[in-house]
């Protein structure tokens, strides 16, 4: 009985797309490089979403108040 030996790069056409290395699956030592580096950081403050939200609306209000004033003025 013989052992089958696994096809070459060259073989399976690898060489004629440039291909030099073979891919491997990342070794499991090396799947997380960064794990345990970096800190927590802290939560974002949730005071930002309304003071924005208020903001943007006034904005909103003030263009449609020049909007209708330009509007005025024309007629």
């Amino acid at each position: 009985m013989t052992t089958s030996h696994p096809p070459t790069w060259s073989e399976l056409g690898a060489a004629s797309r440039g291909r030099k290395v073979p891919p491997v699956p990342t070794p499991p030592g090396e799947g997380s490089t960064t794990a345990g580096i970096s800190q927590h950081e802290p939560t974002a403050s949730k005071a930002w979403a309304p003071v924005a939200l208020v903001l943007i609306a006034a904005v909103v209000v003030l263009v449609v108040v020049g909007l209708v004033g330009m509007v005025v003025a024309l007629a």
